[in-house]
C-alpha cells in the first residue's frame, strides 16, 4: 500500500518512521519500488473503474456522504475463475517485480567483478610499464679507481634503511692482461667506527658479479664505500 501511494497522510508518516529503523521493511520497499510503474504500463483496455469503495446502501431510500466514498483506483475485470475476487493480474505483476529486481541485483554484481578485474589488468600493466621504462629500479653509480692497476670496474646502488643501508654492487672483471684470479672484498667506511666488511669473492678475466649486502651503519653514517685486494688495498672507491 505504501509504494502503491494508498496510505493517507497519517499512515504514511507513521509507516515512514516505522520504516527508518526496519531493514526488513526496507528491503520489502526496495523489492517492490517498481510496481507503480509496472502497473502504469498495464493496457487500459484490461483495467475498468472499480467505482468507490464505500459499500454502496441496501435501499434506494439510504443515502450516503461523499465523505463516506474513496478513490478504490484501477481493477482488472473478474473473469469466471475469479469468483474469489483475488485479481489475477496482481501475481504475474508482483512475480515481474521480483525477477527485475533479481536481473538488477545480477547486473550490479557482475558490474562490480568487472570493475575489479579492469583495476586489477590496468595495475598489472601499469608495474610493466615502470618496469620496461626502468623505473623504480636502483640508481648504480659507477665507483673509481684509486690504484695504479685496477682489474676491475664496478657500480653500486646504495639503499638507506631503517637499520642500516643496503648495498647493491655490480662488477667486471677486464679481459686478457693476465691478472688471474683475484680475490677482492666489499668495506664500507664509516665516519665514525670501524671499516665494515659486506662480502668477498674471487673472479678473473670477462667474469661478471653481483651481490646485495647489508651494512649495519646507516646511510648518513657512511663515508665511502671501497673494493678491496685479498691483501686490503683499496682498488676501487664510492663516496657516499
Amino acid at each position: 500500500m505504501y509504494v502503491l501511494g494508498a496510505l493517507s497522510p497519517e499512515e504514511r508518516d507513521a509507516y515512514e518512521r516505522h520504516l527508518a529503523g526496519c531493514a526488513e521493511c526496507q528491503a520489502e520497499v526496495a523489492e517492490f519500488g517498481d510496481l507503480p510503474e509496472l502497473l502504469g504500463k498495464l493496457d487500459p483496455g484490461v483495467a475498468s473503474w472499480a467505482g468507490p469503495s464505500a459499500v454502496p446502501p441496501s435501499s434506494p431510500s439510504s443515502s450516503s456522504s461523499s465523505s463516506d466514498l474513496s478513490w478504490a483506483g484501477p481493477s482488472v475485470a473478474p473473469s469466471p475463475a475469479d469468483a474469489s475476487g483475488v485479481d489475477p493480474l496482481l501475481p504475474r505483476v508482483l512475480d515481474r517485480a521480483r525477477r527485475s529486481r533479481r536481473t538488477e541485483r545480477r547486473r550490479r554484481r557482475w558490474q562490480t567483478a568487472g570493475t575489479a578485474l579492469v583495476a586489477a589488468c590496468l595495475g598489472v600493466l601499469a608495474v610493466l610499464g615502470v618496469r620496461s621504462a626502468g623505473l623504480g629500479q636502483p640508481d648504480f653509480v659507477a665507483m673509481q679507481e684509486v690504484a695504479a692497476t685496477v682489474p676491475v670496474t664496478a657500480s653500486l646502488a646504495i639503499e638507506g634503511l631503517d637499520d642500516g643501508t643496503l648495498v647493491r654492487m655490480r662488477c667486471a672483471y677486464k679481459p686478457g692482461g693476465g691478472y688471474g684470479k683475484w680475490t677482492y672484498k666489499l668495506y664500507v667506511v664509516p665516519k665514525s667506527g670501524e671499516p665494515e666488511e659486506l662480502d668477498s669473492w674471487t673472479a678473473g678475466a670477462g667474469d661478471e658479479y653481483e651481490l646485495k649486502a647489508h651494512s649495519q651503519y646507516r646511510r648518513d653514517n657512511i663515508q665511502k664505500i671501497e673494493i678491496r685486494g685479498a691483501d686490503g688495498t683499496p682498488l676501487l672507491a664510492l663516496d657516499a
